[in-house]
């Protein structure tokens, strides 16, 4: 996710987590596996109609109390349901009717591996079909770590002095059929005096103080949400209006210097989409929370974005990309929900190809050109390794692999999908997507059946190939020369491609002497397609898809691709594996600067300061197209590695040389200054982790 995204816990617990980070929650948890003894397919199915929570936070011993009426509808005859819960929690007592239930089995570890931890409970006689029935559930339990939680290493909800928050993937209240059955709410959050609360409310939240030293907060949803986003502690509230949104932040003190810059890209990101697609479910308040970096780095929530304290540190990048996919999952993770998990890529591709339009609308000539191929090449890295389809059964949704395939290969399909059915029928139909599926849920069938409608036409041959197939077309070029008796040149050819049924517009660039060139647009319906131009000046080329539109596979982009991977492995610590990634890209091209840059990024992260030194000079040296931002960051990395091997002389000349550049590529002017001033120490990771990835 509404990555926030959809996130999936370790192959024991088979959870996923979407979110905005994550379906919005992500935008994320469920994957198609299960016991003999407890199938997904036997497990009684029942709608939550209606929460009414009141939780106490005690931050000084990460603990929380808290008691709700949950109201359900069973679908079938039952006489048992599952909730999942947080394993760190503890069920003390569940009544129904006002009389004690203790046939209830609280599963804290998640031997049931198809939806992790969970409390089975016995109502004690058989519910009818469609007839209402409400449990008092009490509950209580320390929230400090990610144990009990649905992810291993990142923690979804926390309770302590320094700012608590509770997240509705976290499970830290009984819920059911994870980011699909949403509910109306009335929840009040009891914390000590002199703490805010920080939350999305249909009515006005006015704090109560209680004469025992604490304060309720109420948060009422009328509308059907997924509820249970919560921020409290003692934090810098304040509250910025962007047309007619309102954007209110709850910062820790000393971050409140980020909050103008934040408010100001999130506000245009909310005014592009409401213009392009429509208003969101969460109306026009959208609360922004800070959480710590033992959280997600963003989760998002109906009308709530968590942002770790990464996000406001000063010596780091805004996170521009992350943030506009996380507002668009408002639209696509929160105003529209998903029927399963499988269908993530409704949410989780659609909030990046929006964040992506976004960003290309502000962009023009190289620098749109270089984001298009970097789209491209992030939807390639992995292509093969699963469909669109079966990705969020198949990965885990944290992994690299997962976004490569969802986030990044379904924004491709959106753009394609746009494409072959035209933009005006493209826009047509997310206006209507969104309109049809408010406040509900939805499947890749219903948007499919959808698109057909729209288009006119079945594009069943579209869903098939690009949703439920794997593999890309890889294009080649045939053409002749004739001169003409009018002295131009007319240049006749063949477009082939290896796909059965493209049925797609593809553009064909010639390019000539003296830097001309010109396009046209072919629709392949079959293997092949003839061309026909004319020109003044003598054809040097024939380029397809040149603004690279189409996921397609080429020499060039193989070498970017298997770059890629190492780029990944190499985020996640496999310092081997990137290696070899690496490695394997040069064997493709000896000549690629951003290669020979990016190897030696893994081999500075591993404090092999020679190898480091050797492949950064290799990039500057490269006699392939280099942009000026990687001889200006290979020569700050130089001069870093100079510096920790003791050699300060040879770093500043890196660092002069770095300025002479000209490129302020990711602040590196100011960088190269500030290690002129102090030198780079190899014991300080923050200064490591500058401009780690490459990109």
């Amino acid at each position: 996710m509404a990555f926030t995204y959809p996130i999936r816990l370790p192959a024991m617990l088979r959870v996923k987590l979407l979110s905005a980070a994550i379906f919005a929650a992500l935008f994320s948890l469920f994957a198609a596996t299960g016991s003999a003894q407890t199938q997904p397919s036997t497990r009684a199915r029942f709608d939550v109609t209606n929460y009414r929570i009141e939780v106490q936070l005690h931050p000084e011993e990460h603990t929380l109390r808290a008691g709700a009426d949950i109201t359900f509808t069973p679908i079938d005859p039952t006489r048992s349901v599952v909730f999942e819960l947080n394993g760190s929690l503890h069920v003390d007592s569940i009544e129904k009717d006002g009389r004690a239930l203790t046939g209830f089995v609280q599963d804290a570890s998640g031997a049931d591996t198809s939806i992790g931890p969970n409390v089975r409970i016995d109502l004690g006689e058989v519910a009818l079909a469609g007839k209402p029935v409400m449990l008092r559930i009490r509950w209580s339990g320390a929230l400090v770590s990610p144990e009990g939680g649905p992810l291993a290493t990142k923690r979804l909800a926390y309770v302590g002095s320094e700012g608590s928050y509770l997240m509705y993937a976290a499970r830290w209240f009984p819920f059911h059929d994870y980011a699909a059955d949403r509910a109306t709410a009335d929840i009040t959050v009891i914390v000590p005096t002199g703490m805010q609360v920080g939350g999305v409310s249909d009515e006005p939240v006015t704090p109560q103080v209680d004469k025992t030293g604490t304060t309720r907060f109420r948060f009422v949803n009328k509308q059907p949400v997924l509820p249970g986003n919560f921020i409290a502690g003692q934090y810098v509230a304040k509250t910025l209006r962007f047309g007619r949104y309102e954007l209110q932040f709850f910062a820790k003190p000393g971050s409140e210097n980020r909050i103008s810059a934040f408010g100001e890209l999130m506000g245009r990101a909310l005014e592009f989409y409401t213009k392009e697609y429509g208003e969101p479910a969460f109306g026009s308040r959208l609360v922004i929370a800070q959480t710590d970096d033992e959280a997600l780095d963003a989760y998002s929530g109906s009308g709530i974005l968590f942002l770790a304290s990464k996000f406001f540190e000063e010596s780091r990048q805004a996170y521009e990309d992350r943030l506009l996919r996380e507002v668009a999952y408002q639209w696509w993770g929160q105003t529209i929900g998903l029927k399963s998990f499988d269908d993530a890529w409704i949410s989780q591709g659609l909030a990046e190809w929006s964040a992506f339009a976004l960003r290309q609308s502000n962009l023009t000539g190289g620098q749109l050109d270089a984001a298009q191929r970097e789209e491209q090449e992030r939807a390639l890295t992995f292509e093969q390794t699963s469909s669109i389809a079966r990705a969020p059964g198949a990965l885990d949704d944290q992994s690299a692999a997962y976004q490569s395939i969802v986030f990044y290969k379904g924004a491709m399909v959106f753009s394609m999908l746009r494409e072959a059915i035209g933009k005006d029928h493209f826009n047509t139909l997310l206006q209507k997507f969104l309109e049809q599926y408010r406040n509900k849920s939805a499947s890749i069938d219903d948007f499919e059946r959808l698109t057909s409608q729209v288009a006119g036409r079945n594009m069943r041959y579209f869903f098939a190939q690009w949703i439920e197939g794997t593999g890309v077309p890889e294009f080649n070029v045939d053409y002749q020369i004739i001169r003409t008796r009018a002295g131009k040149f007319r240049t006749r050819g063949t477009v082939r491609q290896n796909f059965e049924n493209l049925n797609m517009p593809v553009d064909l660039m010639l390019h000539t002497e003296g830097g001309d060139a010109q396009t046209k647009t072919l629709y392949l319906e079959g293997k092949s397609e003839d061309f026909d131009f004319e020109s003044s000046g003598q054809p040097i080329a024939a380029e397809v898809d040149p603004s690279d539109k189409i996921l397609r596979m080429s020499d060039d982009l193989k070498v970017s691709i298997v770059a890629r991977r190492g780029i990944e492995l190499f985020k996640e610590g496999q310092y081997a594996e990137a290696q070899q990634q690496m490695e394997a890209a040069l064997k493709l091209d000896r000549n690629n600067a951003w290669v020979y840059y990016n190897l030696g990024l893994v081999y500075f992260e591993q404090k092999n300061w020679q190898l480091a030194l050797d492949n950064f000079q290799a990039a500057i040296d490269s006699s392939s197209s280099r942009p000026a931002w990687i001889e200006a960051w290979a020569r700050i990395k130089r001069g870093n590695a100079y510096d920790a091997k003791g050699d300060r002389q040879r770093a500043v000349a890196e660092y002069n040389k770095a300025l002479q550049t000209g490129s302020n590529y990711d602040n590196a002017q100011a960088v190269a200054k500030k290690f002129i001033n102090t030198p780079f120490d190899p014991k300080a990771p923050t200064e490591q982790a500058q401009n780690g990835s490459g990109e």
